[in-house]
């Protein structure tokens, strides 16, 4: 898998706020938590509730193939 850079430009391009799971608690946003790929689990419990990673430009752009970065 490719090493995901944590800059702010990912920062902004990142979809993760925008993910069922992420929005099914207010523990992410709590913590402004994103860019799971590139800074690693969250420190909430999350259900899964569905994932977008696919449809993010981050995860394109980095030739990703993993979903649920945010707890896997």
């Amino acid at each position: 898998m490719a090493k995901v850079e944590n800059s702010a430009e990912n920062f902004k391009a990142c979809i993760c706020a925008g993910c069922p799971t992420y929005g099914a608690s207010a523990c992410p946003q709590e913590k402004s938590e994103k860019l799971y790929c590139a800074r690693g689990l969250s420190a909430c419990e999350l259900a899964s509730k569905g994932c977008i990673c696919g449809a993010c430009p981050v995860w394109t752009k980095n030739g990703l193939n993993n979903f649920y970065f945010c707890k896997e």
